[in-house]
């Protein structure tokens, strides 16, 4: 693993523990050499290397973000190397420097846990374009990443259902830490008055999301979870196309087609590369 320039020496440990300690919850076994999926069904693979997919671009970004490097090849599988890359940035606070520090041990984890259980089988990490949305620097990372882990939640929400087994807890478990990572940048968006502009690429066209600015002019937790003013989390309201049978305060869920349209930013039927993702996601599941 590469050098992570002296940053949370305690994570630095805890990142090859968590990375063995997810495959051991996916798995059920400690054998990293060969793929162990639940009833070896061919969907489940595609849909493990689906999301690894979105879990190189999370890792990716963040290892610029936090220390102005790329991740190390024995993370990527030998992809390329992505363009658009930001340099090093500096955050307002120590929280928030420690808070995209954390995201980005735990976005290596799940890259490592999810190669682990699909060993040979695992996706090499595809051609990224970090500066899909505009060039990162200190005054966007925070909406940029807050979309990311977003999508994150909601496309995992979305291969939940055809995963078994181990192979679902381990995923539910991932899901759990991108969730901690999606409400940290939320209420650090409203600390830090970060808007969540309306420009193509920073609002998904499929509107599964609310705004993240709570004005204090509505009491928004008794408005119910969202309101015109916006709300805390991204969770389940009234009058969303496609959620009619996601409960109030639940999570959306997307299809890899859904997660696809925003990150290819373009919702026609057969895209198959674009924004993040200039030449495609790896897998077999690569169009909208």
């Amino acid at each position: 693993m590469q050098e992570i320039n002296g940053l949370l020496s305690r994570r630095t440990f805890l990142v090859g523990a968590g990375a063995l300690g997810v495959a051991g919850a996916m798995t059920g076994c400690g054998d990293d050499t060969a793929p162990y999926v639940d009833a070896a069904a061919q969907p489940e693979l595609d849909r493990l290397n689906f999301i690894l997919n979105l879990e190189y671009l999370q890792a990716t970004l963040y290892a610029y973000v936090v220390t102005g490097k790329d991740l190390n090849s024995t993370f990527t599988g030998g992809g390329p190397a992505p363009s658009g890359v930001p340099s090093q940035l500096s955050f307002p606070n120590q929280q928030i420097a420690d808070l995209f520090a954390e995201m980005y041990y735990d976005e290596m984890a799940h890259v490592s846990g999810l190669r682990t259980v699909l060993g040979s089988l695992a996706i090499a990490r595809p051609q990224l374009n970090l500066a899909a949305i505009a060039p990162v620097n200190a005054s966007n990372v925070i909406q940029i990443a807050r979309l990311l882990e977003d999508v994150a939640v909601t496309a995992y929400n979305g291969i939940a259902s055809g995963l078994t087994g181990s192979n679902s807890l381990g995923a539910a478990q991932i899901l759990s830490v991108e969730g901690f990572h999606a409400g940290a940048l939320r209420l650090i968006a409203i600390q830090q008055n970060v808007d969540y502009p309306t420009d193509t690429g920073y609002v998904p066209a499929d509107g599964f999301d609310v705004k993240p600015g709570d004005p204090g002019t509505t009491a928004l937790a008794m408005a119910g979870p969202t309101t015109a003013n916006g709300g805390f989390f991204a969770t389940s309201a009234a009058g969303v196309p496609g959620q009619a049978n996601t409960p109030y305060g639940f999570a959306y869920q997307r299809s890899p087609s859904q997660t696809l349209a925003i990150l290819y930013q373009n919702t026609a039927s057969g895209t198959a590369k674009g924004g993040f993702f200039p030449s495609g996601v790896n897998g077999n599941i690569v169009a909208v």
